[in-house]
């Protein structure tokens, strides 16, 4: 870790001292006293007019009073930049004037706009449809890893949410509205939610969000929805600009449980053990034990210290070209990212080089060229163990076992270790081994561009582009298992035993070759006209081809000793394949006809309809295509003449009202049900360890185990796509220039045909699975809302933008579900008959026991082994007794339903400042096994939090002893737990946190001619969060029984050089 971070240290420092070299020298100017008056086009006066010095080191700057007029002292020939929000900026050069008035004209370009939809861009003011978007220089303001993790909080109806912050893992879910994974096309492309979380982010310029029936354009894949990425191209300024950004990150894990100390853990564990009201004086640690520990007879190890680092760090350097003029422009970016993981071997980390090239020439008058190529290579490396395991074997190995068998720390230990597993070893690379997962991808696409306008006038608005894509995608695994030996102290022979750890031999390595490969065609005409200055005529036709092909093998060798090479390994047990994941190996083709139309008369009443006719290889022939359409429309109230002619409503800048209908489909999840036959080799989970508590998947023949077949599912000819038919109605306000807007969409999808099995309706002596038919139907509603506020006082500017999205989802046909024996039975079970989904069933809590007397007299049954602190739950029931008839819905699951946010963005002088407030709520998680309770032996397990629990004041006492006086706490006495799903163990995972904050500070300039700009910049990110949620993030899952490597708290510094 040490070499890393040396080696990172180098290159940011590098970068800092190019940066300065660069700036230039200083010059002066005499000063000029101006002043002068700002108004409107009606020559009415402006308040509050922000006017600068151009380029001036340290700021002049000033502002307008109430009457329009102002005073500033600038330099002969400095330019006067005068702005205010509503209005297009105004600039004057100084010369020799001493008065200069200004006329500020409204910004009309504000509504021209552009937001880029499917397959094209339209104004802003004239969308129809549910489209959201953020511009990549605000979606960068937070600082992280995974472009998808910045746009959390940032754009209404887009639910992010990390669940690990782990290095390389890229471990985080998206979705539009709660309906599941969107579609992400880039620059024009369908590709994966892989290649957008690999994106370097300061290469992205604006990402459009489809959330309603204006997706229905991608069809087959739309029914979640469609996330438009578009990189950054060149411009036709005429000169060349250079931006050089690098950051330093250090991060800190946010919420990671630790061990408890020596002494705490042996209370802890002489409570559980006197947890017995048979022998309530039993004791496994006598004070000796503590003695000792106090003397060092006894050594113990701080697991915490030895396998955690107190920060780990990421860095990122990125330098990009832009420039151009009138016949060609190009963009040319490269970045580089390196990020360490917690782990103090250093062994966890990740690396990503991102090579980007944006390039649009003239061919001839009206035919343009354009090129598109992006390069990744990235590289994972992880100790042989998961990050999970390595977690899960720091809990469970308690602190009174020593790491090491020796003083010097030099042999590792495995006496007294559960199953002899050494955290220490687990974690390191160099002992147990390594997995190395290295992809090199690229990216293309090439496309003509020709204005019909060109050859005539008459064909002025029609266009044409024709495209062509080639994906290609390499993965390189490399996974190396070593064998080690650790040590055990001989008091005998006062000798160190070595003991070969069983489960690291022998000696192996595997390799992995994934083979991805995708072919996209394309062609679009377009057509975008206005008549009479009343009548906008717009229209889109295009075919598109897409083939998608996988491909994989492997192989693996036992080695005859530890290296790096297949060819080390011995033929013996060599094992060959390949994965036959339909994610894996696959060769599939999309084929389709879209178009859209749309017409505009006098900007205020709008109508679009769109279709896709789409075809799938997924499907049987003659069941391959699918027509899907959409249609919109909208109303610009505030066009009306009656509505601009009505004085009172002035302030009204826009309002519009929008309805959108339409059909998409999705055949993401079908895996050729049409089609039967097997999978050989069978598989079965746990291989590597025999198949333990699985089923082997083969038979012993004599002495030599032979694999089986896996057969498929009974086949459905008939089987198709599901539909999903959206509905959205939305309503669009801004006033004031700015001062005050909101948008508000209410949403609402249906799907019909989801895949089912009627594994009920099969009778189990057929031997066979059910096919999957189109037999569910569920629906999602909900709305978002998008409040905002913009307003420039004198030098400070200023944007603020609340959003929050609230979305349920009800299940109204579950096919598969029943017969069902009685109406409770069904009620209890059935979630899937017009049941809404989200919901756990639970035993509601009503306090604790506060002492022997609360215990006798509280009407329900219990145990003997009932003690003060324990846990009283709610006799739903009214039976007397506690037990599963008493649960009944209580909470929300994992994914809150509701995301809320509320963004500040400021700037002052050479000042900014961004932060971000983002939670979520109606969401729930529980705490399973080693978060629950007390998880190992020998001491391990004991985990901090467990010392707040209820306990007597004597820790020698008999905790059935009326007499003795409690102590109360979270937990109960050691040993008493609360039920799983019981409100005392499942929680809310509402919280609101401050998701990101950042500090800016543009360095004046050294000579007012100069281009040169220098921002340095302090970030935080995750800084802290207000939450109910306990030990661990209230982001992080249950997967891995809550296990999972934690996300993390950063603090950022940087500089932005441009020139």
């Amino acid at each position: 870790m040490i070499k890393n971070l040396i080696m990172e240290m180098r290159i940011f420092m590098q970068t800092i001292w190019i940066a300065f070299l660069l700036i230039p020298a200083v010059s002066a100017a005499q000063n000029v006293d101006v002043s002068g008056s700002v108004t409107n086009a009606e020559g009415q006066p402006i308040t509050g007019v922000s006017i600068l010095v151009k380029s001036s080191s340290p700021q002049i700057a000033t502002s307008t009073d109430a009457k329009g007029q102002y005073t500033i002292q600038a330099p002969q020939g400095a330019v006067l930049h005068y702005s205010f929000v509503g209005f297009l900026s105004a600039e004057e050069t100084v010369g020799t004037r001493s008065r200069i008035d200004v006329v500020l004209q409204t910004d009309e370009a504000a509504l021209e706009e552009v937001v880029v939809v499917g397959y094209g861009t339209q104004r802003k003011v004239t969308l129809t449809g549910a489209v959201s978007g953020i511009k990549g220089s605000e979606m960068t303001k937070t600082k992280n890893e995974n472009p998808q993790n910045m746009l959390t909080g940032r754009v209404p109806g887009v639910r992010v949410w990390q669940r690990s912050a782990e290095p390389g893992n890229f471990a985080a879910n998206f979705d539009i509205r709660g309906l599941g994974s969107p579609l992400i096309v880039i620059d024009g492309v369908p590709r994966t939610t892989a290649d957008f979380q690999r994106l370097n982010p300061n290469d992205i310029d604006d990402i459009s969000v489809l959330k309603d029936a204006s997706a229905a354009i991608y069809g087959v894949r739309a029914a979640n929805g469609v996330v438009l990425v578009t990189t950054k191209k060149g411009t036709k300024t005429g000169r060349t600009s250079v931006s050089l950004n690098s950051t330093y990150t250090f991060q800190r894990p946010s919420g990671l449980p630790v061990l408890a100390d020596p002494f705490q853990t042996m209370t802890i564990e002489n409570e559980r053990a006197r947890n017995n009201i048979g022998s309530p004086f039993e004791l496994i640690y006598p004070e000796s034990w503590f003695e000792d520990f106090r003397t060092g007879k006894r050594r113990t190890t701080d697991w915490t210290s030895l396998i955690f680092s107190d920060y780990a760090p990421q860095t990122q350097q990125d330098l990009s070209i832009t420039g151009g003029g009138d016949k060609s422009q190009y963009y040319v970016g490269v970045g580089h990212l390196y990020q360490e993981g917690f782990f103090k071997s250093g062994d966890l980390n990740y690396r990503k080089v991102n090579l980007r090239s944006n390039i649009s020439a003239e061919v001839t008058k009206g035919l343009t060229f354009d090129l598109n190529l992006s390069g990744i290579v990235d590289q994972r490396n992880s100790p042989y163990s998961s990050s999970a395991d390595i977690i899960r074997n720091y809990w469970r190995q308690g602190v009174l076992v020593p790491a090491y068998a020796d003083p010097e720390n030099t042999m590792l230990n495995y006496e007294g270790l559960d199953l002899e597993e050494n955290t220490v070893a687990k974690m390191t690379s160099d002992i147990s081994g390594y997995r190395k997962t290295g992809q090199k991808q690229i990216q293309s696409s090439a496309s003509l561009n020709y204005d019909f306008g060109a050859v005539s006038d008459v064909l002025n608005g029609l266009s044409a582009k024709a495209l062509v894509s080639y994906d290609y995608r390499m993965d390189n695994n490399d996974i190396n298992r070593r064998e080690y030996y650790q040590y055990a102290f001989d008091q005998i022979t006062e000798t160190y035993v070595p003991k070969l750890y069983n489960l690291s031999t022998p000696n192996q390595i595997r390799r992995e070759m994934f083979d991805k490969q995708q072919v996209l065609g394309q062609f679009i005409a377009n057509y975008n006209r206005e008549f009479n200055s009343l009548h906008q005529v717009t229209g889109m036709l295009g075919g598109e081809v897409q083939k998608q092909t996988g491909d994989n093998f492997f192989a693996q060798r036992n080695l005859a000793f530890a290296m790096d090479y297949l060819f080390g390994g011995v033929a013996q047990d060599q094992v060959g394949g390949m994965n036959n994941s339909l994610n894996d190996i696959y060769e599939t083709a999309n084929a389709a006809v879209f178009g859209r139309a749309n017409y505009t008369f006098a900007n205020r009443y709008i109508a679009e309809a769109q279709f896709r006719y789409d075809g799938s290889s997924k499907f049987l022939p003659g069941r391959q295509w699918g027509f899907f359409p959409s249609a919109s429309v909208a109303w610009r109230i505030s066009e009306e003449p009656f509505f601009k002619n009505w004085d009172k409503l002035q302030f009204v800048n826009q309002l519009k009202l929008r309805a959108s209908y339409g059909v998409l489909g999705d055949d993401g999840a079908l895996q050729y049900d049409w089609a039967t036959g097997y999978n050989y080799p069978a598989t079965s989970d746990n291989a590597e360890k025999g198949y333990y508590a699985q089923y082997a998947p083969g038979y012993m023949f004599g002495n030599q185990f032979i694999y089986g077949v896996s057969t498929l599912a009974l086949p459905n000819q008939l089987i198709t796509w599901y539909t999903a038919n959206t509905l959205n109605l939305g309503v669009d306000f801004e006033g004031w220039n700015g001062l005050f807007g909101f948008a508000v969409d209410y949403f609402e999808r249906e799907r019909k045909g989801l895949f089912a099995r009627r594994t009920g309706d099969l009778p189990t002596v057929v031997g066979a699975t059910a096919p999957r038919e189109n037999l569910d139907s569920d629906k999602h509603f909900g709305m978002d809302v998008e409040i905002s506020h913009r307003n420039k006082i004198g030098d400070l500017s200023y944007r603020i933008k609340a959003i929050g999205t609230i979305t349920r989802q009800k299940h109204l046909v579950g096919s598969e579900k029943g017969p069902w024996g009685n109406s409770y039975d069904r009620w209890r079970n059935d979630n899937l008959n017009n049941r809404f989904q989200g919901m756990q069933f639970g035993y509601q809590g009503i306090g604790r026991y506060s002492d022997w007397d609360d215990i006798r007299n509280f009407p329900i049954y219990k145990g003997n082994q009932t003690l003060p602190g324990d846990y009283k739950y709610e006799d739903w029931n009214g039976d007397g007794e506690i037990n599963g008839l008493d649960m009944r819905p209580l909470f929300f699951d994992n994914t809150p339903w509701l995301n809320f946010s509320f963004n500040f963005d400021a700037s002052y002088k050479s000042f900014d400042l961004s932060f971000l407030f983002q939670g979520t709520a109606l969401g729930s998680m529980q705490y399973l096994e080693p978060l629950r309770a007390i998880w190992g032996t020998n001491g391990g397990g004991v985990l901090e939090q467990y010392l707040d629990r209820w306990h007597t004041v004597d820790p020698q006492a008999d905790p059935w002893d009326p007499s003795q006086e409690w102590i109360s706490g979270y937990y109960g006495f050691t040993g008493n737990y609360p039920l799983e799903t019981s409100t005392f163990n499942r929680v809310s995972t509402a919280y609101l946190r401050l998701k990101s904050i950042e500090l800016g500070y543009t360095l004046p300039k050294f000579r007012p001619s100069s281009t040169m700009n220098l921002r340095v910049f302090a970030n935080a990110y995750n800084l802290f969060t207000i939450t109910g949620v306990k030990f661990v993030d209230p982001e992080h899952p249950e997967d891995e029984l809550g296990r999972l490597y934690p996300l993390n708290k950063t603090i950022t510094a940087g500089l932005s050089l441009a020139f």
